[in-house]
Order: structure tokens, then C-alpha cells, then sequence
């Protein structure tokens, strides 16, 4: 990572350290979490702070993704967040 990184693929325990040092995030815009049905510790540990965290930043933008999770489940845990199926395999 450096000033001019843009975009950073990194794991759910990266990010959770991250957020020890940052923890409101104002560096990035967009967090995107695949798989989000592969649930463990670190994942639901996660989905919880950004919970807390998104009403505090309205602008950062989060995105779920799993092809196979129960998308309402997820959708009413963040205050009814829009749901996009698209189908397919």
C-alpha cells in the first residue's frame, strides 16, 4: 500500500486491522465482501462494525456478495439495504 495505491484486495483480518488503526475508514470509499455467506469470526466480526460504522460514514459504500446467501437475511440486518439478484450461475 502506498499514496498512490487505488484499490487494495486484501482478507477480512486485514481489513479488521485496519479498522484498528483507522476506524472510521475516511481513506476508502468502497468496501466489497465476497462470499459473504462463507461465514467464520473474523466475517461476522466485520459485518457488525460496518454496521455501526455506516450510519457514521453515509458516504461509504458496502457491498455484499454470495451466490448463495439469504439476501433478505442480510438486507434486513442493515436496515433493509437494497437487494440486486442477479441470476445466472
Amino acid at each position: 500500500m502506498s499514496a498512490s495505491t487505488r484499490l487494495l484486495f486484501c482478507t477480512t483480518g486485514i481489513l479488521l486491522r485496519r479498522l484498528e488503526r483507522e476506524p472510521d475508514l475516511r481513506s476508502v470509499t468502497h468496501i466489497v465482501v465476497d462470499e459473504v455467506h462463507e461465514r467464520s469470526e473474523e466475517s461476522d466480526f466485520l459485518l457488525m462494525i460496518l454496521k455501526e460504522l455506516l450510519p457514521k460514514r453515509p458516504d461509504l459504500r458496502v457491498i455484499l456478495m454470495s451466490a448463495t446467501l439469504d439476501a433478505k437475511l442480510f438486507s434486513d440486518y442493515f436496515n433493509k439495504i437494497p437487494v440486486i439478484n442477479i441470476p445466472g450461475k
